[in-house]
């Protein structure tokens, strides 16, 4: 987890690559992963994409405006929401088995 925000931190700060990156996660890890980026890097832009239809839809409307860096996911909500999460052009795509 950490060794993926230090990469995330380097190619924002260093390379200038602000994304988005869209990281994969099990619904087990979804809450540490959150901590951890507070925690270790909190100047980037996180969405936690989970809830209900109606929570998604509101987040819709973020991802498309595109002020974000990271949105972090479960593979479950991927599936759900595919026509919308296939429109946005991720720059990395990270997926935590």
């Amino acid at each position: 987890t950490i060794q993926t925000i230090a990469l995330i931190t380097y190619l924002m700060e260093v390379k200038k690559v602000n994304g988005p990156y869209l990281i994969i996660v099990p619904l087990s890890t979804l809450a540490n992963w959150v901590n951890e980026f507070v925690k270790w890097s909190p100047a980037v832009s996180t969405i936690i994409f989970k809830g209900n239809p109606q929570i998604r839809k509101t987040l819709g409307q973020t991802l498309r405006s595109g002020k974000f860096n990271v949105l972090l996911t479960t593979y479950e909500y991927i599936i759900k929401d595919k026509a919308l999460l296939a429109k946005i052009k991720w720059r990395y795509m990270i997926i935590e088995l």
